[in-house]
């Protein structure tokens, strides 16, 4: 293991949990092919990506993960675990360190931020590494994710940079993880640019889900988990039939702990509600709904807020996380207060009946996602690594 040579050569290790490319992924992936294609001057850049993974059934052996590391140019480690807690990964996690000799290494969740931080008590070569934690938001999914989630007060201060995507979980890290102010930088989703799908694409898709020409396509994509408010987009659903929206077909997209739940709520609305569970890429969805609306209790800078900016579709959504941050109220989307089924219902109504808002704030919007280019989030990355390999070798 050595220090970046002058950023001429970078050797990165990332330690993820994910079993598809979730939303921390892509950036990752994307800063991965572009320093491969030699952003920043760097002439040799060798890329790790490292999980743990259980044994899985013959059913269950696709892995969209380890597809899209490869189609990244990087290296996939797979750390076999047993069980939960398996403190066997733990030494894995070292040997595998060692094996690929990395100048940085990255964890990107609760669960990698402490495998690390386990494996630098035990093995003293690996504290000499520059490590830089990400920070991406916590989800509510399972006791064993909360009792994570609560151990970052004991790893994320003892990192060399702590990377977090909007000002409110910065705040919240100084307050309540203990991490120093000085320690984190803020740095905002980014997402690569991508051609309109055919329009035979759209119609296909059209078809598949049984949508009728005028209709109303009300989409919204996420982990189907409670603090990703879909209750409320339902009750808000609610609201605008009642008022004599009729023609309104919602697709909810994502599966999570709340699938059962929410299948049960649809059922009232009929045909007017789909739940399409996992799509791989709900790209082509983007460009058949009229309206896009997240309607989150908790976010950073989601990367579906991102998608739908790109995608040209207007948007509601929350007043929470990094979003603000991102979106303006009534300039590039319509803002509401998080829990308030009401006011979401409103926001939704105005955008569907008001053309020429549609178009305004999809321009605004777009205007927007240029601070959230690939170059400009890679070229902060390179600045923040350079930062820490400096620091580690004074």
């Amino acid at each position: 293991m050595t220090s970046i040579r002058k950023l001429e050569e970078i050797r990165l290790l990332s330690l993820v949990e994910a079993l598809t490319v979730t939303g921390p992924v892509k950036p990752l992936l994307t800063f991965s092919a572009l320093m491969r294609a030699g952003f920043g001057n760097v002439t040799g850049f060798a890329h790790a990506v490292a999980t743990t993974r259980r044994p899985k059934s013959t059913a269950d052996s696709r892995d969209d993960l380890l597809a899209a590391v490869m189609l990244a140019g990087a290296t996939y480690v797979v750390l076999p675990e047993r069980r939960a807690f398996d403190f066997a990964v733990v030494q894995k996690l070292s040997d595998a360190i060692h094996a690929f000799q990395p100048d940085i290494v990255e964890t990107h969740d609760c669960k990698s931020h402490l495998l690390f931080r386990l494996a630098r008590i035990l093995d003293k070569r690996l504290r000499r590494l520059p490590w830089v934690a990400y920070h991406h938001g916590y989800t509510r999914t399972s006791w064993r994710v909360l009792a994570y989630q609560q151990l970052d007060r004991l790893t994320l201060r003892k990192a060399d940079r702590v990377v977090t995507v909007c000002r409110r979980f910065a705040e919240m890290l100084t307050s309540r993880r203990g991490v120093p102010r000085e320690k984190i930088s803020v740095i905002t989703n980014t997402l690569n640019s991508r051609p309109a799908p055919s329009r035979d694409a759209i119609t296909q898709a059209r078809i598949a889900l049984q949508l009728p020409a005028d209709e109303y396509v009300i989409l919204s994509v996420g982990r189907l988990s409670s603090e990703k408010g879909h209750r409320d987009l339902l009750a808000a659903l609610g609201l605008i039939l009642r008022d004599g929206l009729p023609k309104i077909r919602l697709l909810i997209v994502g599966e999570g702990p709340e699938k059962r739940e929410l299948k049960h709520l649809a059922a009232t609305f009929g045909s007017n509600v789909i739940l399409t569970g996992h799509v791989s890429d709900p790209w082509v969805l983007y460009h058949l709904a009229q309206l896009f609306v997240l309607p989150s209790h908790s976010e950073g800078v989601p990367l579906v807020i991102l998608e739908a900016m790109a995608a040209g579709l207007p948007i509601v959504s929350t007043t929470v996380g990094g979003i603000p941050d991102l979106l303006r109220h009534r300039r590039s989307a319509l803002l509401v207060p998080p829990h308030s089924p009401p006011d979401l219902a409103c926001a939704i109504t105005e955008l569907l009946q008001d053309t020429s808002l549609r178009v305004r704030l999809t321009a605004e919007a777009t205007a927007a996602l240029a601070q959230c280019s690939p170059d400009a989030y890679t070229k902060r990355l390179l600045s923040i690594y350079r930062q820490v390999t400096a620091n580690r070798s004074l």
